[in-house]
């Protein structure tokens, strides 16, 4: 799962990693990116701002935004089993907060994700992640990042029509391992163009680039509790705990 992230340089430097048009828009460095934030996502025609929570055009009322049906029929928990790992027990605050991640295990035809797959696909910009390890009763959180510190892109889907997003997961890699099972998909970066590209639809392709990202590029370290608190977004919840 990925439930908070962060990406902490200009906005220029996401422009220059990514190899995109400078947009119309500025943003501040975010430390502690939660779920429902408006966020900056690359799609293939650039860089815009969406919000972390896919909602699916299909569970639109037909005025748009407005009165809608649930995003599965009550008593069905296979979409939230398989889609959002921290999906609200109501379908109500779903259908307004939507899915903030996506299991790439079927996500080529799971009804809530399969349409952005093959179409609207887009690579989230960050610099570390956090994980929380249960451990007797109590959460500790951990910020993973590479070894150099860079940014890197997360792989996605959106809908248009709501300007919505979700990251994919998957089984986690040995480091990640450690805190969490699960961990955001981290595309290489000769890989991110044809994620990018919406004309290319095969899944035998796409599939395999949702892996767990290799261990031995990237290190992990404990964070103060600060982070715990969506509302705190300082360099405080990137900084390591000392002992």
């Amino acid at each position: 799962m990925c439930g908070r992230y962060s990406q902490t340089l200009d906005l220029a430097e996401a422009v220059k990693r990514f190899g995109i048009k400078q947009p119309p828009f500025n943003c501040k460095p975010s430390y502690n990116i939660a779920p429902c934030a408006q966020t900056p996502v690359v799609c293939h025609s650039g860089l815009r701002l969406m919000k972390w929570g896919f909602i699916p055009a299909w569970s639109f009322g037909a005025g748009g935004l407005g009165p809608s049906m649930p995003l599965f029929s009550a008593g069905n928990t296979l979409e939230r089993k398989f889609s959002d790992e921290t999906a609200p027990d109501t379908a109500a605050p779903q259908v307004r907060e939507g899915f903030i991640n996506a299991r790439a295990e079927g996500i080529a035809s799971r009804p809530a994700f399969r349409a952005a797959f093959y179409h609207t696909r887009c690579i989230i910009p960050a610099d570390g992640f956090y994980e929380w390890q249960n451990s007797a009763g109590s959460k500790t959180p951990y910020r993973f990042e590479m070894r150099d510190k860079s940014l890197f892109g997360m792989a996605g889907v959106y809908e248009e029509k709501s300007g919505t997003f979700a990251i994919i997961t998957s089984a986690a890699s040995a480091l990640v391992r450690t805190v969490h099972h699960r961990m955001p998909v981290i595309l290489e970066r000769r890989h991110e163009a044809l994620w990018l590209d919406p004309k290319f639809r095969d899944s035998e392709t796409l599939l395999p680039l949702l892996r767990a990202y290799d261990s031995s590029l990237m290190h992990v370290y404990r964070v103060s509790d600060v982070v715990n608190d969506p509302v705190n977004d300082s360099p405080d919840c990137i900084k390591p705990l000392r002992d």
